[in-house]
């Protein structure tokens, strides 16, 4: 039933009338109040009656009615006037286009704001999607917005949840006490944002069927024009009736109710019935509430199947009513006439007037000759506007209209301006034709735009034109040719850019609350200055400098791109542009300030304690640190900086990731840093001494600045103001003024910060300029008794260290600081005193000295110094006849010597018998060309070669130092001796960055080698910088190999480091400027410069940087970067690939020396791949197999067990081992992760294909009928085969099939026969099918245990022999023991019995009594074969599966279970655990005591299970006092000791550490005497802590408490578990106490060789114990085959062949000596028999 509107009397702006009288309207559609069509298909009219209706209403929408002409006389005159002088406007026109009377009335051809009455129709297109609303673009570039109420009913009813919930909450909280706290609205906004956002439901992009709520256009007054629209499918489907539902390819707005399995169930506006759209159809990540404009692609009665794509040739052929032609439907449009310059006139199903306008013809040159009077169009119904009952259509003939899809990716207009943007100018266009409100122009083959007729100047046919916008729905550029709009800079405030500098701003108003408002851009836009912006001093009256209707000049420093507002600054700072000063908007703008180095400017915006932020021009924000605030100490940055103010910055960091950008504003010139660094260098710490000013003053210190250059500052400290006592220096300072000049002697400076501290004590002073203050080791030595001046750095109870500056200091003991060790030094002497001290002793290897206080008393003076009686002594044997004495040696004279020792770096020479020297290999050639061997230069020279040489200097022997001719020879020192003819060594002052220069390798350190320019010039050069070749610097072997010590090198000095008086060079020849140097595929040396977990990074060259993925830089997975990967660590680099984007480029290298996989080329089926986990998703993970080759793994094939919560036990990055299941190209490559899969056979999905007769399947009943079974197979994909009847049993089947089978039992099938046609498989299930196959399984088991017969495998060694005289013989064959480690969650509760509660709950009931499994490995050493065959029966009928399988999910499923089998703890425990999962603790609790009430008295293993789940329950949601109360009655109940050990262990799984260690000492005390495991488990505890010691003690009391025959089980236990946790070689000593008390204990000898190997041990260890074991006489043959069979395997596995032969050696001839003892002994036998 259709609604009945109300009739509108007012006029429509769709029609306009002239003089041409309309019929009237037919009576009989006021006296109707029922649709066209009404419910039920009957009419009250006939069909010459509704003919007669439909033509009146066609003409009551093209022409005008009597109503109009009466509304008209109603309007104000000059309304009249207006309306008048158009109409005969149009009138004049209509008639020079149109002969015919029905063609002097024209119907509104575009579509307006006044045009839209509500109850309008529309198709729209979702342009933008904001939290709680949506915009929608629709026909003719209009908008219109849907509030979130309007949205689906889905989200109506959310938000009516999300009211009532907050309103009881209210409720409830009122409720409580006055003082209780209140949600704020701030909190249920948020809350409410959290639950709805329709950025998260739709999809820009989307068509959607809207319908007008409101148009404020309409409204009187209006002052802003507003579209309101709902997309409610209830409201826009309103007008359908059920049969409409049913036509295929018809249009209807649907909204998704819910997702599941298989689809979405859709509300599609009808009560009666349901849209359902499968899953493919979807967009990714549909939630409900998702309304979307779908299809019909089938019906029934109560379900309607939409798709999301219509089909541009299926239109609606049949409706039943006019009322459901709406907007999305495709109809065929009857052409009733074409008109030129308005469009086509026509009719839709022959009853309702439409028209197609200029905008919606796809051909509009000659359209006139496209379109043929009573011809039919393909259209699309674009709008549907309602007038006063009536319909007018407007539709549209465009490709992408006809095409629609349900669901978009994007936007026309994110392609169509990112070609042509907006402000972009046409040179050429071609106007094509127009209507009455727009001209079309065509742009090119793809794009027209439109061109509005106020935005037209009429020129020739071609003509420029600038871009305005763009048409999303219609896909058109809106464009203008006025003269005024083309030339104007800006057609938008948002077009203008950040940091533009406007000139001619007019001020509109002042405030110096809110700021300053602007005209701009000759008054068009608007501008706003912020009160921190007005100027750069805080002015009080900013209304008194600016004035309203000035004119200024301002910077843009934002703009908003959503409303378009402008933000600008007037600071004179920003304004004014500067040389030096870039301005920055956005990160890459400071990536580019960072690495030019370039200034910029900040302005603060808040003030912290640790520093400020700041802001640049836009949004960009930027963090200077306190200590980058000012290059003086900064203590309070408030201190030097106020909000607002505008500072010069130079950028320190930038992180765009991290959204960070790291400022400084310490900064100065490049020249003057140089010269403060040459000021700063040029200081002699000891020597030089400066004019200060003092500048600050603190209590203990005085800030002071160089009088010649003020940047550079020191520290004077108050104990440094004289040699006075503190208290004077203390009252002095107090007396100086700032800028008051003093006299210092620097004694520290700091180069980095440029900062020296400097002392005023006359007595240093005086030293340093007689050059008697002592500054090194040497000049220490000199001294001898002479006094020596300096300061107390510290004071320790070592002694006195005295400082001479601030890096040379010697010790004063106590002993000799004062008269008596009894005064407290502290007391008598202070920081910075000055003291008077003498040389006590040296250190020579140490370069240390002792000093004292004490005045030495004065000696007599000793034989005349030896070096001057040396100076003066005549050579013997001169190798030159010429020299005569030493005094003939001096600096630059030529002489001769003679070679006694060629090293690699020097030759040792003799000047004459008594007179050695040496030249340094660095010395003796003068080019390049004339080294022969570059590795071994000094090769060509021979013992007693006689050379000319020239002195240059001493060379002191211990320190391998070079001493100038002026200092004194002595013993110690030879002379240095050059071949070169250069006249002196060059110095740090003589070479520049670029010269070259000759080294010789004297040191090779990790990552440089030191290099030896001449013998008083070094040089350092990395290995990364030492040549182009990556082969020579691959380790540290080949480098030492490559560059032996006293190599040549020749290289360029990159940088001169005057700090430590080196060189740094480089010798590679191919240097790496930029990317654009690097090529793919070749290798390169490269530095590490980052090393994380996920990838290195490497520095190629002039920091050009490139990036190795882990899986691109290890060939050991197993390893971690950070392992094998450090900081400055030189590598071999590989280019793997080179990309540029937006003008970065990026490198990739590999660091691998073996070949990585890089696509699924390299994989096959079953190979076996290590990755790292990329990302997990809900369906698997992916993982990295190379940097670029992922592969996933579904979940169900992550592990073989089952793991509820499987996301924690996987984390990105994690290494995983899998085998490839599918590798059919990269994008589908599949692994599994299974360990059975991976370490076994690979379980490939079968199809029919590959299925054979005789294979045999496990599988499920599916169905069960009179002629067969049904059963799906496991491990297929989606196969199901049927046994028949005849092939159910051998014998004759007398029996329903329903009584042997039941659907979900499982079941072993057959395969007989496979049809690939029909795709059917047939089966069997009779017992003898499967004979054969259990017969070679039996086989197999048999000739299995037949190889395991004499082997001895695993020892346990419950019932040990204390008797030290057991020989051993009665120990019968071990038996392999395969119990593990029972799996535990993280709060100590096991996942066993398949839930996700219970701890080990079933494992340790099970086993209580088997406490000793993790001792057992290698110990099973006396049960027999029975018990094998024994354990493999019970493991076939397990049937625990059965639980998983048929889970019950209610508690009536539990009841039933229960009922059936009461006894069954398992039952009761999945019961508790269900009601957990649900939080009903207490219920859990109830049904544990049921449990215990219900199960029988003698099932004692049930009842204990229950206790167990009952602590485990306690301990996970107890408190200490319901646990204590359960543990209590526990062991009342139940064995004392068998419940300690169960809570103990419940403690130990949950990390209760502290209450596990109390519980065993409780239970050590009760059971310490009877029982070994207390002990065990209390000393594997704490062993697990780290508390050895504690163990060791526990040891101690257990042999104590315990009887004398468990000693040697308890001792043997402990030093297992030191070898497992501990200490093994603790391990090795209890062991070893144990075989010396009792070495006829074979069985200790198998346990300790095990732990040895185990660990790891070195492998001469194991052999020593093996040839231990064999000197034991009481050895039986079959003790010693197990032995040797054991050595035998581990000398295999250790690969040691001749091992392995001497094995076999030694067992050969064991056995020999067997024989020949039990020959012996059966002759000494046969002897007493005969004397007998």
């Amino acid at each position: 039933m259709a609604v009945k509107r109300k009739i509108d009397t007012t006029e429509s702006p769709l029609i306009r009338s002239d003089k041409t009288q309309a019929p009237s309207k037919s009576s009989l559609v006021h006296e109707s109040a029922e649709i066209s069509f009404p419910r039920g298909g009957s009419s009250a009219l006939t069909p010459l009656e509704l003919k007669q209706v439909a033509n009146e209403a066609a003409t009551d929408v093209l022409f005008n009615t009597s109503r109009g002409q009466e509304d008209k006389k109603n309007l104000p005159k000059k309304k009249k006037a207006k309306l008048a002088k158009n109409a005969s406007k149009e009138g004049q026109d209509a008639n020079a286009d149109d002969d015919d009377d029905d063609d002097k009335i024209r119907i509104q051809e575009h579509v307006s704001f006044k045009s839209l009455p509500v109850g309008s129709k529309l198709l729209g297109q979702i342009s933008q999607i904001k939290k709680h609303a949506l915009i929608l673009s629709l026909t003719d570039n209009l908008r219109g917005y849907v509030p979130i109420t309007n949205v689906s009913t889905q989200i109506n009813d959310l938000l009516d949840n999300l009211k009532g919930n907050i309103e009881d909450s209210k409720n409830n909280e009122e409720e409580q006490d006055d003082e209780s706290d209140y949600e704020s609205d701030e909190d249920i906004k948020e809350e409410k944002d959290a639950i709805i956002d329709l950025t998260k439901k739709f999809y820009l992009g989307q068509w959607l069927r809207c319908q007008v709520t409101k148009n404020t256009a309409l409204e009187l007054p209006s002052k802003t024009k507003k579209i309101e629209l709902t997309i409610e499918p209830s409201v826009v489907n309103e007008d359908f009736e059920t049969e409409d539902y049913g036509n295929k390819n018809g249009a209807i707005q649907c909204s998704i109710k819910s997702i599941e399995d298989h689809g979405a169930i859709l509300d599609i506006g009808n009560g009666k019935l349901n849209g359902f759209i499968p899953n493919k159809e979807l967009p990714p990540n549909a939630t409900p509430g998702l309304v979307f404009l779908g299809f019909v692609s089938k019906s029934s009665d109560r379900t309607v199947t939409i798709s999301g794509r219509s089909n541009p040739t299926n239109v609606i052929s049949t409706i039943s009513s006019v009322d459901t032609i709406v907007p999305g439907q495709l109809v065929d449009f009857l052409v009733e006439s074409v008109r030129p310059n308005h469009g086509i006139f026509g009719k839709v199903f022959g009853l309702v007037n439409g028209f197609l306008n200029l905008a919606h013809i796809n051909v509009k040159e000659n359209f006139q000759e496209t379109f043929s009077i009573g011809t039919t169009v393909k259209v699309r119904i674009i709008s549907n506007i309602l007038y006063k009952g009536h319909r007018v259509l407007l539709v549209s003939q465009l490709n992408h209209l006809i095409k629609l899809t349900s669901f978009s990716t994007a936007l026309a207009s994110q392609q169509a301006l990112e070609s042509f943007p907006v402000g972009y100018i046409f040179d050429d266009i071609k106007i094509v034709c127009n209507d009455d409100q727009y001209i079309y122009a065509k742009i090119n083959d793809q794009y027209w735009g439109q061109i509005h007729h106020s935005k037209y100047e009429k020129e020739d046919s071609k003509k420029r034109a600038r871009v305005l916008g763009f048409n999303e729905v219609d896909q058109y550029y809106i464009l203008t040719t006025k003269k005024a709009d083309l030339e104007i800079e800006y057609l938008s405030s948002k077009d203008i850019p950040i940091g533009e500098l406007l000139t001619g701003c007019e001020i509109t108003s002042v405030s110096d609350e809110s700021g300053i408002n602007l005209k701009i851009c000759s008054g068009r836009f608007t501008a706003h200055v912020p009160t921190k912006h007005i100027s750069d001093i805080r002015l009080t009256y900013p209304e008194r400098k600016f004035k309203i209707g000035n004119k200024v000049k301002g910077r843009v420093i934002n703009v908003n791109k959503s409303n378009g507002r402008v933000y600008i600054s007037l600071k004179k700072s920003i304004v004014t542009d500067q040389d030096n000063i870039t301005l920055i908007s956005d990160y890459d703008g400071a990536s580019e300030l960072l690495k030019n180095g370039t200034l910029t400017l900040a302005t603060v915006e808040s003030i912290r304690d640790n520093g400020c932020v700041v802001s640049f021009l836009g949004n960009l924000r930027g963090f200077l640190p306190k200590k980058e605030v000012s290059e003086a100490f900064v203590k309070f940055p408030k201190d030097f900086l106020r909000l607002g103010q505008t500072i010069t910055v130079k950028v320190l960091d930038v992180d765009q990731s991290k959204r960070r950008v790291v400022v400084s504003c310490r900064f100065t010139s490049e020249d003057k840093l140089n010269k403060q660094k040459e000021i700063v260098d040029s200081m002699e710490i000891g020597r030089t001494i400066v004019d200060v000013i003092v500048v600050e003053k603190t209590k203990d210190s005085l800030i002071v600045e160089l009088k010649d250059e003020p940047s550079i500052r020191g520290v004077l400290y108050v104990g440094h103001l004289s040699d006075s006592r503190i208290e004077q220096n203390r009252a002095d300072i107090k007396k100086i003024k700032i800028g008051a000049e003093l006299k210092g002697l620097v004694i520290d400076k700091d180069t980095r910060t440029k900062v020296f501290n400097i002392t005023c004590k006359k007595s240093m002073i005086k030293d340093s300029i007689n050059k008697t203050l002592p500054l090194s080791y040497d000049d220490v030595k000199s001294f001898g008794t002479n006094p020596m001046h300096g300061y107390i750095k510290s004071l320790s109870s070592t002694g006195i260290f005295v400082a001479f500056n601030g890096k040379f200091v010697g010790l004063v003991l106590p002993s000799y600081a004062a008269e008596s060790r009894d005064i407290d030094l502290r007391k008598k002497f202070y920081v910075n005193q000055s003291i008077t001290c003498y040389l006590l002793r040296t250190d020579e290897e140490k370069k240390r000295f002792l000093l004292t206080l004490r005045e030495p008393k004065p000696e007599k003076s000793k034989a005349s110094d030896s070096a001057s009686s040396l100076s003066s002594s005549t050579l013997i044997g001169p190798i030159d006849p010429q020299i005569k004495t030493l005094n003939d040696l001096t600096i630059g004279k030529s002489t001769k010597c003679q070679v006694k020792q060629v090293k690699k770096n020097q030759l040792n020479v003799i000047l004459a018998e008594n007179i050695h020297g040496r030249i340094d290999v660095s010395e003796i050639f003068d080019s390049w060309d004339q080294i022969k061997n570059t590795n071994y230069p000094l090769s060509k020279y021979k013992k007693d070669d006689i050379l000319d040489v020239k002195v240059i200097g001493y060379h002191d022997v211990k320190t391998h130092k070079y001493l100038p001719i002026s200092h004194a020879l002595s013993k110690n020192t030879i002379f240095e001796l050059s071949t070169k003819s250069k006249e002196k060594l060059s110095t740090l002052n003589d070479i520049k960055v670029g010269d070259e220069v000759i080294g010789f390798v004297n040191n090779i350190g990790q990552n440089s080698l030191w290099l030896t320019i001449n013998p008083q010039l070094k040089a350092k050069i990395s290995l990364f910088d030492l040549t182009d070749s990556t082969n020579k610097i691959g380790n540290e072997e080949s480098v030492e190999e490559n560059y032996p010590l006293g190599s040549a090198i020749k290289c360029t000095v990159s940088s001169i480091d005057k700090e430590h008086q080196i060189l740094n060079v480089s010798a590679r020849i191919n240097k790496i400027e930029n990317a654009a140097d690097v090529e793919v595929g070749k290798e390169y040396p490269a530095r590490v410069i980052k090393v994380t977990s996920h990838y290195v990074l490497v520095d190629l060259g002039n920091n050009t940087s490139a990036i190795s993925f882990i899986t691109d830089a290890l060939d050991d997975y197993k390893l971690t970067l950070p392992e094998f990967y450090s900081k400055n660590q030189v590598v071999s680099a590989t280019i793997i690939s080179k990309t540029t984007e937006d003008a970065e480029s990026k490198i990739n290298v590999s660091l691998r020396k073996t070949q990585n996989i890089t696509s699924a080329k390299d994989l096959t089926v079953g190979q076996i791949v290590e990755g790292f986990i990329k990302t997990i998703t809900d369906k698997g993970i992916f993982i990295y197999l190379a940097r670029n080759l992922n592969a996933f793994v579904p979940v169900s094939k992550l592990t073989d067990s089952y793991i509820k919560d499987w996301k924690k036990f996987y984390k990105p990055m994690q290494l995983v081992t899998g085998k490839v299941v599918t590798c059919d190209n990269d994008k589908k490559i599949m692994l599994t992760l299974r360990e059975s899969e991976v370490d076994g056979e690979l379980k490939i999905m079968k199809s029919i294909k590959d299925i054979k007769p005789g294979d045999i399947f496990e599988g499920v009943v599916k169905n069960v009928t009179d002629f067969g079974v049904f059963i799906k197979l496991d491990n297929t994909i989606n196969l199901t085969g049927l046994a028949h009847r005849n092939e159910v049993s051998d014998s004759a089947l007398n029996k329903d099939l329903n009584q042997l089978f039941g659907p979900g039992d499982r079941i072993k099938a057959y395969v007989l026969k496979t049809n690939l046609e029909k795709n059917q498989v047939s089966l069997s299930l009779k017992a003898s099918r499967f004979k054969v196959e259990d017969n070679k399984k039996d086989a197999d088991t048999i000739d299995k245990e037949d190889d395991e017969d004499g082997d001895i495998i695993d020892i346990d060694y419950e019932n040990e022999s204390n008797d030290d005289d057991d020989d051993g013989e009665g120990a019968e064959e071990p038996q392999l023991s395969k119990k593990g480690p029972i799996p535990t969650s993280e709060d100590g509760l096991s996942l066993s019995a398949g839930f996700d509660w219970t701890a080990n709950i079933l494992d340790q009931a099970e086993n209580y009594d088997d406490d000793d499994d993790d001792f057992s490995d290698n110990e099973d050493f006396t049960s027999d074969k029975k018990s094998k065959k024994k354990s493999k029966r019970k493991i076939a009928e397990d049937k625990s599966i059965d639980i998983n399988t048929k889970a019950p999910e209610s508690v009536a499923d539990f009841e039933r279970l229960i009922l059936g089998n009461p006894n069954s703890s398992v039952i009761w425990m999945n019961y508790m655990a269900f009601e957990l999962q649900l939080g009903e603790i207490d219920k859990g609790r109830e049904i544990a005591e049921r449990a215990l009430k219900t199960i029988n008295f003698r099932e004692e293993m049930e009842k204990l299970n229950i206790w167990i789940a009952k602590l485990n329950l306690e301990n996970t949601f107890g408190t200490d006092e319901t646990l204590e109360d359960v543990f209590k009655s526990s062991c009342q109940y139940m064995d004392s000791y068998v419940m300690h050990m169960k809570l103990i262990g419940i403690f130990e799984a949950s990390d209760k550490v502290e209450k596990a260690l109390s519980l065993l000492k409780n239970a050590a005390k009760k059971f310490g005497s009877q029982k070994v495991q207390v002990w065990v488990n209390w000393g594997e505890l704490l062993i697990d802590q780290g508390k050895t010691l504690d163990a060791h003690k526990v040891l101690a009391n257990a042999l104590k408490s315990l009887p004398k025959r468990d000693h040697i089980e308890i001792v043997r236990k402990f030093a297992q578990l030191e070898f497992k946790k501990g200490d093994p070689e603790q391990g090795r000593s209890l062991f070893e106490g144990l075989l010396a008390d009792a070495p006829k204990r074979i069985d200790l000898w198998n346990v300790y060789i095990d732990q040895e190997v185990k660990v790891g041990s070195d492998k001469q260890k194991v052999e020593d114990l093996f040839e231990r074991v064999f000197k034991n006489k009481k050895i039986t043959r079959k003790q010693a085959k197990f032995f040797f069979k054991k050595w035998l395997e581990f000398e295999d596995s250790k690969g040691d062949e001749k091992a392995a032969e001497y094995v076999k050696a030694k067992a050969i001839d064991f056995v020999e000596k067997m024989g020949d003892k039990s020959q012996i002994k059966e002759n000494e036998e046969e002897d007493v028999e005969m004397e007998d």
